[in-house]
């Protein structure tokens, strides 16, 4: 004779069992309802879905790449104007090169004219170099950070039609796609079903014990 712990146990394993085959009979009759209600046809709405998706897939692709070479040209043209600032800079310190005030009202009362407005003429070229390179990287440094918050648009994007693409392929099965959709739609119902499948028993066991 079994005793009331093994009772207890058989007992919940054959009220598990019996719930588990009503749970499976009743999504599979909602199923097959929603499949044959749905007036769409699973099949080729699949295949448009996976059209759509990839062409979308491959235009963001497209666009993410166009993207990123902006990027990279923005990036080396903000390389080549920090060389151009730098070679200024260069330029500028040797022909400064030892220079004092002195030296310079001499050069300027008896040297050569001609070699002063020359050298003074290039310092002027030099800085104005350096002011145009210093406003063109500026404004490069603008435009990349611009281009970059487009380039994470575009990527946010590109991640979303992925994901979606993923799930589509995953749902290759009509059956178990409208299994997850009965799933889905009457989860709750199945969870307040079952709890009442399970407490109902107990609670009618306690009331009915003497006090």
């Amino acid at each position: 004779m079994l005793s009331p712990p093994s009772r207890s146990a058989l007992w919940l394993v054959r009220k598990a069992g019996l719930a588990a085959l009503l749970v499976a009979a009743g999504l599979g009759v909602y199923a097959f309802r929603l499949a044959a209600l749905d007036p769409v046809d699973f099949d080729l709405h699949r295949a448009e879905s996976l059209h759509l998706l990839t062409g979308e897939q491959q235009h963001l692709q497209a666009a993410l790449g166009v993207v990123q070479q902006r990027i990279a040209s923005l990036e080396t043209g903000l390389a080549a104007q920090k060389e151009r600032l730098h070679t200024a800079d260069r330029v500028s310190a040797a022909l400064r090169a030892g220079d004092t005030w002195w030296r310079n009202a001499w050069e300027k009362m008896f040297g050569d004219a001609g070699q002063v407005r020359t050298k003074e003429e290039r310092l002027d070229r030099l800085e104005k170099m350096k002011a145009d390179a210093t406003a063109r990287a500026a404004e490069l440094r603008t435009t990349i950070i611009r281009t970059g918050w487009e380039r994470d648009g575009v990527e946010i994007d590109l991640g979303r039609v992925n994901r979606h693409l993923a799930a589509v392929e995953r749902d290759r099965s009509k059956t178990l796609h409208y299994l997850a959709l009965a799933w889905q739609r009457s989860r709750w119902y199945v969870i307040a079903a079952l709890v009442l499948w399970f407490l109902t028993p107990v609670l009618w066991r306690r009331r009915r014990q003497p006090d």
